[in-house]
């Protein structure tokens, strides 16, 4: 998952236009966290990336990314195997309420 940032951010300079109010930017950034269950190394981080100033340039590098990343990863073959886990899930939740249901109105007070 990855979160477009836009910051406004002050210099320090005593005498700049930002210690009065105006700040600098603004300022891009493509921030994503690395799972902690992934193999990188850099896991249960955040990853920051500078994207820019320009609103135009920042737009051509998300979508260069995007692209990137839809070479990489078969969407739709993600979206199936979520799907499948979804269904193994709710049967399997399914089955243990069954059994409990089953257990309860098996047993018999009156005898």
């Amino acid at each position: 998952m990855a979160s477009l940032i836009v910051k406004w951010q002050k210099c320090g300079k005593p005498t700049c236009r930002c210690s009065e109010g105006m700040l600098h930017g603004p300022y891009f950034w493509l921030v994503a966290y690395v799972s902690k269950k992934s193999n990188d190394k850099r896991k249960g981080r955040y990853l920051w990336q500078y994207l820019g100033k320009n609103p135009g340039d920042v737009w051509k590098k998300i979508e260069k990314l995007n692209h990137r990343f839809n070479e990489k990863y078969d969407l739709q073959d993600l979206k199936d195997r979520i799907r499948k886990l979804r269904k193994d899930r709710e049967q399997k939740i399914g089955l243990k309420m069954m059994a409990k249901i089953l257990t309860i109105n098996d047993v018999n007070i009156d005898e």
